[in-house]
Parts: C-alpha cells; structure tokens; sequence
C-alpha cells in the first residue's frame, strides 16, 4: 500500500513540473501532406477522400478539360450563398500553390467540425455564411509536365514540347500549359499590351494568338461567372510579395485595405501598379471586369526559373492560413452589403407597386356605385396586368436575397398580392355572371319558342351549374355592397328564370315517364305518372300566379297537348284491358 502511495506522489510531482505528460487522444489520419511534390493524381484522389469524409461541407464537380484532357476540379467548402474564389497552379512550376489550396480546404473542414478558430477567425461562422470555391491546380498538364517529364504525355507530344522548351528535355522551369500558353497572360484585361511576350508558343510568357483561347482559361472564366464571387485569390510563386490592384479606381481605398490587411497577415510587400501595367492576369481580369477585390499572393521566396523547395511550405502556409477565412468573411459583408442595396432598390420600386395595386381597388370596389358599374374595363384590365407583371419580375428578383430581405420586403407583398388577389375574384364573378346571363337568356329563348325537348333539359340543367358557380364566386367577394350588386344583377334573375321553367322541365320528365310505362302496358305506373303531371300542372299555376312568373303559352300548348294524348292512351289501354278480362271471363 506504502509502495502505491509512493507512485502516485512521484507522478503529481512530475505533472507539476511538467516532466510528465499524459497522451492526448489520438487525431483522426489528416488526409492532405502539403509536405511533398504534390502531383495531379494525388490532388484528385484527396478531393475524393476530403469529399467523403466531409459530405455536409464539402463537395466538388469538374469544371472543364485541359489542352491533354485533364479533368479541371473545384472545391467547394461551406453552406452559405456568399461565394470566395481561391485557386492555385495557374504557372507549372508553381505547384507549391496547389499544396497550400488543398491544405487550407482540409484545415478549414478540420476546424469546422472541431468549431475551432485560426488565427482569431471563427471557421464555422464564417462558413455558414459562405462557400469557398478552390480551383487547386489550374493547370494540371503544365503540373504535370513539369513534375513528371516527357513520360505522362504521349510519345506524338514529346517533339513538340522539347522544342517550346528551347531544346531541353528538362522541364522544371516550365511555366505554360502543355501546348506553350501560359495561361496568367491569357485573361483579356490589357492582353493586347502585355510585355515580353514570347513570339510563340514556349515554356513561359506567351499569350497566345487570341485571349482564353487555352482550354484551361476558357474554364475558369465560365466557373467564375457561374458562381460570381465577392472576391478572389490567386496564388502563385515567388517573392513574398502582393498584387492587389488593376487600373481600379473606383473602389480604390476599399480594395487597399483589403490588401494592407491580407499584406500585413502574411507579412508580403503590396505591389503599387503604375498607370499601364501589363495585364492578362487572372486577377486583372476579374478586378477590371468584376469591380470586385482580387489579388495575387506571391508565397514564397523567390526561386528563378524553377518550383520553390518543399521546404517553403511550412511558412507559406502560416503565413496564409487565415488569408482564406478572412477573405470569406469580408466577402459575406460584400455580398451582404450588395444584396442589401439590391433590397433598397426593390423595396423603392415596390413602394410605386403597391400604390399602383391600391389603386386597383377603384376598379373593383370604390368606382362601383350601381349594376351598370359591374364591368371590366380596359383601363382596369391594363392597370391589373401592369401591377401583376411588374410584381412578378420584382419576385424573382426578391428570391435571390437571403432570407431576411426577403422578409423585410414581405409587407410590400402581401398588399399587393391582396389587391390583385380581390381584382381575380372580381374578374372571375364578372366572366361568370356574363356567362349566366347568356345561360339564362338561352333557356328563356327554348321556351319561347315552345322548345321542350332533351336539349331544354340539358340548357336548364347548364343553367342550375352556372347559377351555382357565380353564387360561388358572389360569396368570395370581400365586399358586401358588390355582393349584393351582383347577386340583383346575376343570380336572382336566374334563379327566378329557374324555378318559373323547372315545374315546365318536370311536366315534360313525367310525361316522358308516363309514356314509357304506357308503351310497357304498365297501366297502374301510368296512372300514377299522370297523378303526378296533375300535381306538377297545378303547382305550377299557382306560382305563376303567385309570384307573377312568365307562362310561355307555347310551352304550355305543347305540354298540354301532349297530356291529352297521354290521357287518351291510357283510356285506350284501360279499354283494351277490360276487353281482354271480359273475352277471358266469357270464355
């Protein structure tokens, strides 16, 4: 026991000196080594791994091929709207840059999922609110070239490359894509005046005949548009040194804070551009054709001709590990700012909306002193269209804002969607009522005529629906005054137009009953029949007379005509059967 006790003090003693450590629990295998010649293949394979291991959080999708057929891969880190540009490798050489792309995505990922911070920047905040899109090797066959040689391009290749490359079959200085285009000279911002320009295709700085016509730029071009960034990072090698600035005026101090910022982070020297720098950069372009920031960080010391050793990484990287999160978070307050201002001018144009929609309401209320006021106008119909196609072209723009201006403009919405919601029910009573109308005066036209055949059954009963279908939409109007102008106006003509016809529609029903049974010899079904025809005839004097309905005497000459025939068969048929028992009973 004395020998236990012994133990356990001499550890506290070395836990307080510090002379004894307890193992921390053993991280999960990261999935990136930064620290080697990052080859294409390697960097596809991680995506791969980076994507399975952070499904929620990461995701990637080809964005194009190069000259050699290479699949071009973005990156994407985070869950927000507001989108970051970062991508490496545009040069051969200058891999290193991809190393530093793939390693701040899985670090990035690595301090979400732990909810840690670097360099004082909260990783899951800031990627909630964004996405950071990487391209790391921009230009895999130039990697490629320069990292492996001769021996991953087919044999057909290699004269040609040995020949842009003055003769040599050593490739470590190489620059360009695989067919001599270097590919940061290719973005049409000043192409034209670029300098020192190789005459032809070669291992560094030629431009090539036209501006993105190498595969690789073409891709990045219409990535960029697709996922319209607030900012971008270029990375490349070497010099330690920041290009941040491209014939930018207007959003000059802005952009230079940003850049004293990003220089002061990493501890690289900003680039002051004169008045004509040479462009084709990557971030030129997007500077001059964006109006947004971009820059081009250079990681490394400088190294002529050649990759920077592995050995630079370590720095670089501690010098850029927030670079990324900073630029995410700044581009979110970018975004932000610029849907903020898309909300304001929204919201103006909404304001002219929504008095446009209440002004709707003389058309389909207010105005409306009499029945002769229930029409639809042209005017009503013009302003009507004018509120809903201009609500509909603001909506679509409302729904790319984030959420909370879109609630901010719901209000706007809401009053306008009232309006024209009243003005739909108000055009629909109006056709329908115009519909019931005509229904009735078709019907009333039958019986003038002296038309009672299955076609004034069929007109009656068209008539019963319509007169359903407006009183439906009556009792939808808002509007109490309108209902009861509506119902004097449509329903209650249609529904007297109805009852006076339907005692007429059920005499004709019943005698077509009755002379069914009759043809079936079924003489005490016909009897009742005709009881029921005495019945309908009577009731139907008595409202007539009471409520002072219409009698359509042709109508009525028809029916009572066809009454007396059915009448004298059914005496006939009673004949016949009495002769037949009294010839049985004789016999």
């Amino acid at each position: 026991m004395k020998k236990h006790v012994r133990i356990l003090a001499a550890i506290i003693l070395l836990l307080a000196f510090g002379l004894f450590t307890i193992p921390a629990k053993a991280a999960g295998k990261e999935i990136v080594n930064p620290n080697q010649a990052y080859s294409y293949n390697q960097m596809v394979e991680d995506i791969k791994k980076l994507q399975k291991s952070y499904p929620s959080l990461i995701a990637y999708k080809v964005i194009g091929k190069s000259e050699y057929g290479r699949d071009i891969y973005a990156v994407s880190l985070g869950k927000g709207t507001a989108t970051t540009f970062i991508n490496g490798s545009h040069h051969a050489r200058e891999w290193l840059t991809t190393n530093l792309n793939m390693y701040m995505l899985e670090q990035y990922a690595i301090s979400y999922q732990k909810k840690t911070k670097i360099n004082g920047y909260d990783t899951q905040k800031i990627l909630a609110n964004t996405k950071i899109w990487f391209v790391p090797m921009v230009n895999p066959d130039g990697v490629t070239l320069q990292q492996q040689g001769l021996k991953a391009f087919p044999k057909s290749a290699h004269a040609g490359l040995i020949k842009m490359n003055d003769g040599s079959k050593n490739f470590k200085r190489w620059k360009a894509n695989a067919k001599g285009i270097d590919l940061n000279r290719q973005y049409d911002a000043g192409w034209k005046n670029i300098s020192n320009n190789a005459k032809g295709p070669s291992y560094s700085h030629y431009k090539g005949k036209t501006p993105a016509s190498a595969k690789e730029v073409k891709a990045i071009l219409s990535f960029v548009n697709s996922i319209n960034p607030e900012m971008s990072v270029a990375y490349h090698t070497s010099g330690k040194i920041l290009y941040w600035n491209y014939k930018q005026t207007t959003h000059y101090k802005r952009d230079l804070a940003y850049a004293k910022k990003i220089g002061k982070m990493t501890g690289y020297s900003l680039v002051y551009s004169g008045k004509n720098p040479s462009g084709g950069g990557f971030t030129d372009w997007f500077i001059q054709t964006k109006k947004r920031p971009g820059f081009t960080p250079e990681i490394s010391k400088y190294y002529k001709d050649t990759n920077p050793p592995i050995s630079e990484f370590a720095g670089s990287w501690k010098e850029n590990k927030g670079v990324g999160l900073y630029v995410a978070q700044e581009s979110y307050k970018l975004y932000d700012n610029r849907k903020k201002t898309e909300k304001d001018k929204l919201e103006k144009e909404l304001k002219t909306i929504q008095a446009s929609a209440r002004n709707l309401k003389k058309y389909y209320s207010t105005n409306i002193k009499s029945e002769k006021n229930l029409t639809i106008s042209k005017a009503f119909t013009n302003d009507y269209n004018k509120v809903k196609n201009n609500r509909k072209r603001l909506e679509s723009k409302s729904k790319k804002l984030p959420l909370k201006y879109q609630n901010q403009l719901a209000g706007y919405y809401k009053e306008i969607n009232k309006h024209l919601e009243h003005s739909d029910r108000y055009f629909a009573m109006i056709k329908q009522g115009d519909i019931l109308v005509k229904d009735e005066k078709d019907l009333v036209a039958l019986f003038k005529s002296g038309t009672m055949t299955t076609k004034t059954v069929a007109s009656s009963e068209k008539l019963a629906k319509s007169i359903g279908k407006t009183d439906s939409l009556i009792n939808k109007t808002a509007d109490s005054r309108i209902k009861k102008l509506a119902q004097n106006k449509y329903t209650k003509k249609a529904k007297a137009t109805k009852k006076n016809t339907d005692y007429e529609i059920n005499r004709y029903k019943v005698s077509n009953e009755m002379e069914e049974e009759l043809n079936k010899k079924q003489i005490a079904a016909a009897k009742r029949s005709l009881a029921t025809l005495n019945k309908v005839e009577k009731d139907s004097k008595t409202t007539k007379t009471k409520e002072k309905y219409v009698t359509y005497q042709k109508v009525e000459n028809y029916l009572a005509k066809r009454k007396q025939t059915l009448e004298q068969q059914l005496k006939d048929l009673e004949e016949e059967q009495q002769k037949d028992v009294q010839t049985e009973t004789a016999s």
